[in-house]
């Protein structure tokens, strides 16, 4: 699947569904764009759902180029993610996308019944959010590897300010 609003692509295993939703932030409203494919019908994937997510923020507020706030800015999300599902942060650990910071993290969802396995990008005023959920015996499976490793930015960059 190619967003050419967003400025990314990535292999989804089939066709997924597009949601908008705008949440209240303690910087005010965000439009959180959603790309889901829910495979928990049919029984024959690895996993349950695979997610992308791009919220634009203010880029006065949330951006790649202030280094010095990305720690905090990865922690909430992080924090958020975990508190949101309820879960347990099981791991989490540095990475990059090209020259943008990311954080990968995996959350114990359903006291062990499923592991939400999680990459998030930051890219200009931009983040990318990718997510598979798996029951607890299937995590990390090849699916889901091949679809977090899939994503890429386009040559065009990423939506939001520049």
């Amino acid at each position: 699947m190619k967003s050419e609003h967003f400025g990314y692509s990535v292999e989804f295993p089939k066709k997924p569904e597009e949601n908008t939703q705008v949440v209240n932030s303690a910087i005010g409203e965000l439009k959180m764009n959603m790309f889901m494919y829910d495979a928990s019908e049919g029984g024959n994937d690895d996993n349950v759902l695979y997610l992308v997510n791009c919220t634009e923020y203010p880029d006065t507020l949330v951006h790649s180029d202030k280094t010095e706030q990305l720690e905090a800015f990865f922690e909430g999300a992080i924090n958020g993610a975990v508190s949101n599902v309820q879960g347990k942060l099981l791991s989490k650990k540095e990475i990059q996308l090209g020259q943008y910071p990311g954080r990968e993290m995996s959350i114990d969802y359903g006291n062990g019944q499923a592991i939400i396995r999680m990459r998030m990008y930051l890219v200009k005023n931009v983040m990318y959010m990718l997510q598979t959920i798996a029951e607890t015996e299937k995590d990390n499976n090849a699916s889901a590897v091949r679809f977090m490793d899939s994503f890429e930015l386009l040559d065009s960059g990423a939506g939001g300010s520049h």
